[in-house]
């Protein structure tokens, strides 16, 4: 049972580790590219500039007990981590792929890059945050690691600041047939 167990978990870490850091940092740019295109559309801003704190937010993936999910006990606070069954009722699952997207949801909890690193071809727009722009945020957003349902949808998080301020938005994107992303839904995931 052991080696199963460790077949299992090597197996697991070879799958997590096998997407390439380059083409990960091509779909974080892409998928950062359309939430800002979305912001920009809803916000009514143009040509803007974004402030961006280059250290991306860890979501993980937290899978509630039944205690929980009957709402016996209550689970932790959702800002420390992201329910796997609010994920999936974001997403609107259907029964055939709920059980696909549950098994990629919970191979994620290492995420291959812990910064964003600009590809200037899709975000001609960002500007990286220097440590003091983070220190004391004026106008500065940060993103979390997307976590990917299958390979059609992805959810991500950013966090905007502005002095006193702060508030986060959490996003479910498709990937369309050219490779961009497209945001499908929002949910508000705190203010201050």
């Amino acid at each position: 049972m052991k080696r199963i167990y460790w077949i299992v978990i090597s197996l697991l870490f070879i799958v997590n580790c096998s997407k390439n850091e380059t083409e990960e940092k091509i779909q974080l740019n892409k998928i950062v590219s359309a939430v800002l295109k979305y912001e920009s559309n809803r916000n009514a801003l143009k040509d803007n500039i974004y402030l961006v704190n280059p250290e991306l937010l860890k979501l993980t993936i937290y899978t509630p007990s039944l205690k929980e999910i009957s709402g016996e006990e209550p689970g932790p606070p959702p800002f420390f981590n992201k329910s796997i069954v609010r994920l999936l009722d974001f997403k609107k699952s259907k029964s055939e792929e709920r059980k696909s997207d549950s098994l990629n949801l919970l191979t994620q909890n290492n995420y291959i890059l812990d910064s964003l690193k600009v590809d200037d071809k899709i975000n001609f727009n960002i500007k990286l945050a220097h440590k003091e722009e983070v220190d004391h945020p004026i106008k500065l957003y940060q993103f979390s690691n997307p976590l990917y349902f299958n390979d059609k949808f992805a959810y991500i998080e950013y966090k905007y600041r502005d002095t006193s301020f702060g508030i986060g938005f959490g996003y479910l994107l498709e990937k369309q047939k050219d490779g961009t992303w497209l945001v499908k839904d929002i949910v508000n995931t705190f203010i201050t």
